[in-house]
């Protein structure tokens, strides 16, 4: 076949080609029933958020007076409708860098946030381990979001370097002159000592 005649081929059937899979193309979007059945899922769900004003992803972060950073995070949050300067958090987690070059992690189900106190409250399977070896489980928290002090009033159970505890509360501070972060478990302390090989 000679070049001019592969050519004058090539000018019809391309075009056909062409034509075909637009063709292909518009027989198959006929077929999908309904393209935007996901839209008014999302549709609501967006002004379900709207309504309640609910933010996802909340990240709060800063640095204490003694210069530990902090930083509180949760899946979503929004505004208490009883109480205009709160606002509820779900999935809470938090940790807090201190300056000796240890850290604290924290997490909850729920967190009542007091904005004008810069105070949460945990609740709900809340969990604390700290990078020195210690895992911490209570019903209950109170941490301050721009100082370091958290209180578990009620009993907490858990594991340690020395082995397994009880306390009646557990209160978590920074000495004012040292700058020394330290736990205290009061309230009828109970450990389980586990000897180090």
């Amino acid at each position: 076949m000679s070049y001019s005649r592969f050519i004058s081929l090539l000018k019809v059937i391309l075009p056909l080609t062409a034509l075909a899979l637009l063709s292909t193309l518009f027989l198959v979007s006929n077929r999908i029933s309904d393209s935007t059945a996901s839209i008014p899922f999302a549709k609501v769900d967006l002004e379900q958020r709207a309504k309640e004003q609910r933010i996802t992803a909340p990240f709060f972060s800063g640095k204490t007076q003694k210069g530990h950073l902090v930083m509180f995070m949760a899946e979503d949050a929004k505004p208490d409708a009883d109480q205009p300067s709160t606002s509820l958090a779900y999935k809470m987690q938090a940790r807090v860098d201190l300056k000796d070059g240890s850290s604290l992690s924290i997490k909850a189900d729920t967190a009542l946030i007091d904005n004008s106190t810069q105070e949460a409250q945990l609740e709900g399977a809340v969990n604390i381990s700290s990078s020195n070896g210690f895992d911490i489980h209570s019903d209950l928290l109170t941490s301050a979001m721009r100082r370091l002090h958290v209180v578990s009033p009620g009993t907490v159970t858990g594991e340690g370097p020395a082995g397994a505890f009880r306390a009646g509360a557990l209160e978590i501070v920074t000495d004012e002159v040292s700058g020394k972060t330290t736990l205290f478990f009061t309230n009828g302390v109970k450990l389980i000592y586990t000897p180090t090989n």
